[in-house]
Formats: C-alpha cells, structure tokens, sequence
C-alpha cells in the first residue's frame, strides 16, 4: 500500500479546466505521484552562507536514505533574497507575498516577527491542503539523519513532533511541536488549518504552536474527526527531549533554543557525532552548550548586531548604514527627509530595504521600528545622544566616536558597507559609479582637488564605501584607538592627519577620493547635475538649516529637465554659523 494515501472528498478548489496558477505549478513540480511533498520555510537569515539551509541540506545528502528526498522539497521564501538563492540552487522555490512584512532578519523566538512568520506558515500549509496536496512540513532547525517516511502511519490525518513525548502515541496530553508534522489533504485537515488560522488575531502575543496547543486541550481535534498521532522522541528527537537510542533517531530538532547561531553550532556537533557512528559503538550526544546559553537573560550585543546586519545586507554582504537619534527621528526631521530621497531618488527605494539605522536612543530606535526599517539600537550607558549635537560639541564628537565603532565592528563580521550620514540625499543610485573601482575605500570629500589617488584631498566621513578586508579591520582599529589620544578632535580630522601620516600606504589600504561631480555636498557644489549622485549638507552647523536647504535641493532635483540647474543658495546654512544657538 502506499505510504500517503490517496484522498477521497476533498473541498471543491478550481474548475475542472482551470489554468494552473504559480503554486499550483511548484506544487506539482515537487510532489511524488501520490501528491505529498516535504516543504520548509526559508528567510534571508536561514540563506547565508553556512547557515541553516546549507546544514539542513547537507544533513539529508549525508542522511541514510534521505538525498533523493531534496527533488521532493519546496522551499518557501519569505523574501527576494532567500526566493533568489534557492533558485541558484536550482530547487523547488515558491516565494510568500506579504506585502508590509519583512522578514529577512532572523526572527528570534517569540519576538512579534517570529510569531508572524509562524503564523504565515499555518495560512501556507492550508492553501496548499486545499489544492489536495499532503505534505511532511519541517523546520530548517532540523538534521534528517534517516528517511522518516518508513516509520510515519499513513492511516493518521496528523502526526506531528512533540517537546515532550509521554509514551503514548494517541494521548492528548502530549506537548506538540510543530516543526516537524504530517498533515494527509482532505476535509477534516482542511477544516483544522482554517479554524486554526482563525485563530490568529484572537490570540495577540502567541504563536501558532501554542495556539494548536490549546486547540487540542479543548478538545477541537476530538469535534473534526481528526486523529492525531503523537511522534514518539526515540525517532523524532530534540533538544528539549534527546533520544536515547542513536539507533533509531530519525531527525533532530533544534528546539528549546533562542537563537540561530547557537541552533548552528549545536547541530553541527550533533551532525559531526552522527557522520562517526558505526551502527554499533556507544554513542553519546553532545551537550547543547550552545542552546542553553542562548536564554541567558542578557544577550550578547555582537550576536545582535549581527542579527541586525544579516536582516539588512545584500547577498553580496554590503549594506548601507546611517546613524539616527532623536533629534534626527522627528517628524518631518532629518529622517525623513533621507528616506523621501531614497523613495524620490533614480533607482534608490529598493536600497531602503538594505539600510540599517543605528540608534542611539530608545525614542530613535521605535521610531525606526515603527517605520518597519532595519534597526539596531547602541547600548552606550552613561551617554545622552537624544538632542541635537551642535558640530564640535562634546556631544558631537563622543556620536562620531561610537560611529566609529560600531562601523568596524561590522566589519569584523564579514560585512561591507556603506555608511552614509543623514544629512545626505540620495539622487541617485551610488553603486553604478562606486561599482567601477575596486579600491578598499571609497571616501567623500569636503573639497576634491580633480586627482582620486591623491591623498592631499580634504575627506569626509559622512559618505563613504568600505570593503573588509584585513587591511581595513586594521585602519578601524588603529582610527579607534586614537581617541583616547586625541581629545577634542573629531574623527573625521584624526582620519585626516592619519592619512597625512601615511597610514594607509603602511596598512596597504588602497583609498580612492569621490569625485564632487558626483558626491556633492554645500562645501563644494557639483558643476555637473546630470552627474550628481548623493548632496550632502557639510559646512552645516545645525539640524534646522540642513534640512531647510536640503529641503530646496530635492525639490530643484525634482524640477531637473536633464539640461541645466540652478542649485539653490544654502542661506539657512550659511546662517547657521553667525546665528546664536541655544543648546
């Protein structure tokens, strides 16, 4: 008899004669001949390189019996990202609408994101039950060491993975885990998943597990005709509950974990353990060391920003950061003035979505997260950064320091970047002109004397590209450490007189300096409008006047007829350095 059972009465979908839609056609692709199919769920975050989906996928290519099950997985991107690399790995790929969420990031568990995603995997499952087809469904946090398919009761409409198992296959009382089900297509599942995902805005705050949870204590299986079986932790093994007989552990889960990294690392020892066993020796699981310290109540601030920066980087592991604080998040502020110009600018709104603001307060950071931005807030205990900080202030020059920082520290992680202040509009796409050099950084320039390669320019920090590298791990480094040795300076000027002291010919650090044609700013106007890329509000004391006449740039670029204009005078800047200031 074969495994699946073919489904009888399933709830009318389409017309006999219906074109096939997308899903209807992946479904297909993916399916064996009694219409079952294995499918996960995939984000940005679970795609790096060496991340869940390359372990889960060497897992069932090293697994007894498992590597021909890949040609029956369809994977379901969350985003453009995860949709883009699943193609490139030429497997069954279906991407997720939903418009207004974002979720490249990893999603940490019971954080709003994680709930969401859980929920827009239960609407998923049950579009795809409706269409007739059934499915095994399995978290990325899974190791399949065997086929599972021998052991799973095709007689049951649903079998699903438990926390906990009690012993008894058919009781209630088990605490079930839904990374890891089989649901057979047919009126009763159908019913379950709508009632199910009816559920969701009845219960804010939970996720769809413990929704079902309570689903089953109510007794809402019983009422469906549906009967459940409960999968016995001896095969379907987890962190939460490890089997004890290596001999028969099917897959393993990475439950009763928090974070990615940490489910990476304890799966991989439980992979590596797996590859050495002989079917006969005595095998001992690995502790997951990882895991456990992953509900320690303070979390690292590194794994954060790492988090932050995985949720915003582009597959070629660039991204765009800009620094905002209170002052900077009001309305009609700095703000959002920068990002009018990524939406007003020549292909600039698909960049928003690699852009990730480093705030320095609370009331920055929910700003942020309210616009469903990139966000990561600095932890810096003991500093105010909420006002406006006047150039040259202590204020001002401590927010360019902690810039500093954390901008190396990006690179440490493996990140290239672009770091853009916010008093800079974005006309145009700046990767078409950065993207012809090949230089470590690109940096922006008070004034540009016609010479890139020449080290005489005066540099700007508030705009410019670094790759990592070695060389510039180092350059952040050594430009960090003179702080404490340049007090007073901001570091744009500790930059400046690094560069006049050759240290990025003795780093081997290769600099080119951006053109003001291109990256203009109010020290020196761009000559030429058909070539300006970024304007940037330097030789500008205060937050008020940038944005007045930052305000009367955009709108003359709107008015741009591609042949001449006039830039308007920075008068509100100019008077920003005579005005009196009260901070």
């Amino acid at each position: 008899m074969l495994f699946f059972r073919f489904q009888k009465q399933l709830l009318p979908l389409t017309k006999k004669n219906a074109l096939k839609d997308e899903l209807e056609t992946v479904l297909q692709s993916a399916s064996m001949g009694n219409k079952t199919m294995i499918i996960s769920v995939l984000n940005k975050a679970y795609a790096e390189e060496n991340g869940l989906l390359d372990l889960f996928l060497q897992s069932l290519g090293e697994g007894e019996n498992t590597e021909f099950l890949i040609k029956r997985l369809l994977l379901v991107a969350a985003d453009q990202v995860a949709y883009n690399h699943c193609k490139l790995l030429k497997l069954h790929c279906y991407q997720l609408n939903m418009t207004g969420a974002n979720f490249t990031k990893e999603q940490l568990y019971m954080s709003e994101g994680f709930i969401e995603m859980t929920w827009q995997k239960t609407r998923f499952l049950g579009d795809v039950l409706k269409r007739g087809y059934s499915f095994i469904f399995t978290d990325m946090d899974i190791l399949w060491l065997r086929n599972p398919i021998a052991k799973l009761n095709y007689t049951e409409d649903l079998q699903m993975s438990c926390d906990g198992f009690n012993g008894k296959p058919f009781d209630a009382s088990n605490s079930i885990n839904t990374g890891f089900l089989f649901v057979s297509s047919n009126n009763k599942t159908i019913a379950l998943f709508d009632e199910w995902y009816g559920m969701r805005n009845k219960s804010k705050g939970m996720k769809e597990q413990d929704v079902l949870n309570d689903m089953k204590s109510r007794g809402v299986f019983t009422g469906l005709g549906l009967k459940p079986r409960f999968l016995d932790t001896v095969y379907f093994s987890g962190f939460c509950q490890d089997s004890k007989d290596f001999k028969k552990v099917i897959t393993v889960h990475a439950n009763c974990c928090r974070t990615m990294k940490a489910k990476i690392a304890d799966l991989r020892a439980v992979l590596e353990v797996w590859k050495r066993y002989d079917g006969t020796s005595n095998v001992v699981w690995p502790a997951h060391k990882a895991c456990y310290m992953s509900w320690q109540t303070t979390p690292d601030p590194k794994e954060e920003l790492e988090v932050a920066v995985q949720g915003a980087t582009m597959a070629n592991k660039t991204l765009i950061i800009s620094v905002l604080n209170k002052a900077y998040a009001e309305e009609n502020g700095l703000l959002d003035l920068f990002i009018r110009s990524l939406k007003e600018g020549e292909d600039t709104e698909s960049l928003i979505e690699h852009l990730l603001l480093v705030a320095l307060d609370q009331t920055a950071f929910s700003r942020c997260k309210l616009l469903n931005l990139h966000c990561y807030q600095l932890n810096k205990k003991g500093t105010n950064f909420t006002k406006e900080q006047l150039y040259m202030t202590d204020g001002f020059i401590e927010m360019m320091w902690q810039r500093t920082h954390i901008l190396g520290d990006v690179l440490k992680l493996g990140y290239s970047l672009i770091f853009t202040d916010m008093d800079v509009l974005w006309l145009k796409n700046p990767f078409a002109t950065l993207n012809h050099y090949s230089e470590d950084m690109q940096i922006s320039c008070d004034g540009f004397n016609g010479q890139p390669l020449d080290d005489s320019n005066s540099i700007n920090t508030g705009f410019f590209f670094v790759a990592s590298s070695n060389k510039t791990i180092a350059l952040f480094d050594e430009w960090y450490a003179s702080r404490n040795n340049s007090k007073g300076m901001k570091e744009q000027d500790v930059l400046n007189e690094m560069k006049s002291q050759g240290a990025f010919q003795r780093l081997g650090v290769k600099v080119r300096y951006l053109d003001t044609a291109y990256f203009s700013g109010f020290c020196q106007d761009s000559e030429d409008p058909k070539k300006v890329t970024t304007v940037h509000a330097n030789c500008c004391r205060s937050v008020r006047a940038k944005l007045a006449d930052l305000t009367a740039v955009l709108e003359t670029s709107k008015n741009f007829n591609g042949t001449t204009i006039t830039w308007p005078d920075h008068s509100a800047c100019r008077d920003s350095w005579t005005t009196d200031l009260i901070l």
